[in-house]
């Protein structure tokens, strides 16, 4: 907010998107409980300046698994495969031993705290042989606001700085051009313990391009990027999913 102006407006932007889709969402903790606008995230209580309670992710009890297999044995799989065509992970640091800081640096060079994630999207799209162009789907760890914003920059889907403003006219919406966390993610589907890192939004990334997301299913959808994260964006991993192989 310092360096770019971004704001809370922006930020309450993202948490009532992605709130939206938890309300949408059938299988959501927050199901049936908006529809959520901006001003209602702003009027919500401050927890931590910049951030209100309905920026903040929730917690909540459940779990998920993933079965993962080489394409050898698709003669095995019953349902729909569905390929990982390329990942990455970048890490700053013994994670939860530094206090975040957007402009925190290592003493051995590379990118600032704030920018984790970009060498993880830049490997993980050079080893799917895609652009960020093609990609139809974006499931973002969200556990606050500001990480969508964060991670749109990182990921290279807009520029350092250009977050705020690309979040405000309709683009992360169900219908926009990035679509993101279409399940309602940490703020409104569910958090618990480890499984809503790369986890839970693999599956999501998975059942979008299975076409299996329901009201909330993104026409068309063929690419899938998928995020986890966490101790304040100290590390950041990226999985790209398609419906065919690389």
């Amino acid at each position: 907010m310092i360096t770019y102006g971004t704001t809370p407006e922006q930020l309450a932007t993202v948490a009532a998107t992605i709130r939206n889709n938890g309300h949408r969402n059938p299988d959501a903790c927050y199901h049936g409980r908006g529809p959520f606008k901006p001003a209602d995230v702003l009027a919500s209580r401050m927890v931590a300046d910049p951030f209100h309670l309905l920026d903040c992710s929730m917690t909540s009890e459940g779990g998920c698994a993933l079965v993962i297999a080489s394409a050898d044995r698709l003669a095995d799989v019953a349902g729909t495969p569905i390929y990982l065509l390329g990942s990455g992970s970048d890490h700053f640091g013994p994670s939860y031993r530094y206090p975040p800081a957007w402009d925190l640096g290592g003493r051995r060079g590379g990118p600032v705290n704030g920018r984790v994630g970009a060498r993880a999207a830049d490997l993980a799209f050079r080893r799917a042989g895609i652009t960020r162009d093609d990609v139809d789907v974006l499931e973002l760890y969200d556990p606050f606001s500001f990480e969508i914003i964060r991670q749109l920059e990182a990921f290279g889907f807009c520029e350092p700085g250009e977050g705020g403003p690309f979040v405000e006219d309709g683009r992360i919406g169900i219908d926009g051009s990035h679509p993101v966390t279409t399940d309602g993610g940490l703020m409104s589907f569910s958090h618990a313990g480890a499984a809503p890192q790369l986890f839970q939004r693999v599956i999501r990334g998975v059942q979008q391009l299975r076409g299996e997301a329901g009201p909330l299913q993104v026409p068309g959808a063929e690419v899938a990027l998928c995020s986890g994260g966490g101790a304040g964006a100290l590390f950041n991993s990226i999985a790209i999913l398609g419906k065919e192989p690389a």
